[in-house]
């Protein structure tokens, strides 16, 4: 039976398919000398050997745990489920496909201990399965370039990193940290996020100690049907919003001084290109997990401001565009936003015949959308059979309403 009090690590290892390469993993970690851990293993409903294998290691030595997810949740929610298991005294978190080099553990620990720190950055050495697999990264990717052995903040650390244009927030198995801060600050990642799930950001931001050091503790492996490797999914460009948005939060609320802001601004311009450069090479693709139905805010971004939906979806209605296929004349009342908005609709149902009219007198040489813009009063003969949609603010209602009514116009929607 494991002593919980003495444990000085928890390795969480997460498993999922990956029976050609979990040997390789555990001996790694098991072999680890002069440290006393404990080795939890969460398998996310493998179908392969993987739990089979990860069972006989747990037969022949204690130190291993077991924990078997009910349904397949991703590795952001299975390293919660370890974390949450978890008795150490420091944190570590594997991918079940790499390992660790000889004395690697020992050397986090002695460090994180004796400068009594929160985090704790390493490098790794890339490999690959085979000669296909190096178009996708390079032996040194997750080198840094500088030294950041001095004890700074997390904040501090991460600034200093990105000023150096060196490797910042990626890669949760680059880091060791301690697990009093881990869940003093609720540092445990966001459920169901399948993509983006290595990001650092909260826990730099939570660290009081922090350093790195230059050691290559870990090998990492590019191999086929890997996360990394694999064609682009509709769901990364979905976990990269909902991950961008909590932290913008978390940003909000650390109260930094303006020159950390100034280089953590940084940060968040090159998450919003990866956001804008997948959503353009995932134009035709719609969304595929439940996860933005969880995130009502990342819900919103991904309709409005990544997949274009209109604002104004209460009209026009199926209905509405047959009726005005066969509309002998159509009036766009505004030429605002509003309207903008409803003509791209227009236009995107293969309505373009339309004429826009506004309340003001001055329309010389104004154009909307390349149309001429007419004043209401100026169609007043069309009155009888003209379909008129009003796409004015609703503050405009009454005095349309009323111009309309004097008018005489007859057929009119409203776009509100």
């Amino acid at each position: 039976m494991k002593d919980k009090k003495q444990i000085e690590i928890s390795v969480i290892v997460t498993v999922y398919n990956i029976e050609n390469y979990i040997r390789e993993c555990l001996d790694s970690i098991l072999n680890q000398e002069d440290v006393n851990l404990e080795c939890i293993c969460v398998d996310d409903v493998s179908t392969d050997r993987s739990l089979e294998i990860v069972k006989e290691y747990a037969q022949r030595d204690q130190r291993i745990t077991i924990i078997q997810n009910q349904k397949n949740m991703g590795l952001s929610s299975s390293r919660n489920v370890g974390f949450r298991h978890a008795s150490g005294e420091y944190l570590y978190n594997i991918d079940g496909d790499d390992y660790l080099k000889p004395g690697a553990l020992k050397r986090m620990y002695s460090c994180a201990k004796e400068n009594n720190l929160d985090l704790l950055g390493f490098s790794a050495t890339a490999f690959f399965d085979d000669e296909t697999m190096r178009g996708f990264g390079r032996v040194d990717e997750y080198v840094r370039k500088g030294t950041y052995e001095d004890i700074v903040t997390g904040p501090e650390l991460f600034a200093k990193l990105i000023n150096n244009n060196d490797r910042a927030s990626s890669n949760m198995v680059l880091y060791f940290y301690r697990r009093d801060y881990f869940e003093k600050n609720n540092l445990y990642g966001i459920e169901y996020l399948r993509y983006a799930d290595d990001s650092m950001f909260a826990m730099y931001m939570a660290a009081q100690r922090a350093m790195c050091i230059p050691d290559q503790l870990y090998m990492r492996r590019y191999r086929k049907g890997s996360v990394c490797t694999s064609p682009m999914k509709m769901y990364y460009l979905e976990s990269l919003i909902v991950l961008f948005l909590q932290e913008l939060q978390i940003w909000q609320n650390c109260n930094l001084d303006h020159e950390l802001n100034r280089t953590i601004e940084k940060y968040f311009i090159t998450r919003h290109r990866q956001i804008k450069s997948l959503s353009y090479r995932l134009k035709s693709d719609e969304a595929g997990t439940p996860l933005l139905d969880q995130n009502l805010m990342a819900k919103y971004v991904y309709k409005y401001f990544i997949a274009g939906e209109s604002l104004y979806q209460e009209y026009p209605k199926e209905e509405d565009i047959i009726e005005l296929k066969n509309t002998e004349t159509i009036i766009l009342y505004g030429a605002g936003y509003i309207a903008d908005e409803i003509a791209s609709i227009l236009e995107q149902n293969q309505i373009h015949d339309y004429m826009v009219a506004v309340t003001s007198k001055d329309t010389k040489d104004k154009k909307f959308r390349g149309k001429k813009i007419y004043n209401i009063c100026e169609l007043q003969d069309e009155k009888e059979h003209a379909y008129v949609i009003v796409a004015m603010s609703r503050r405009h209602f009454e005095e349309i309403k009323s111009t309309l009514k004097r008018l005489g116009y007859k057929k009119i929607h409203w776009a509100l």
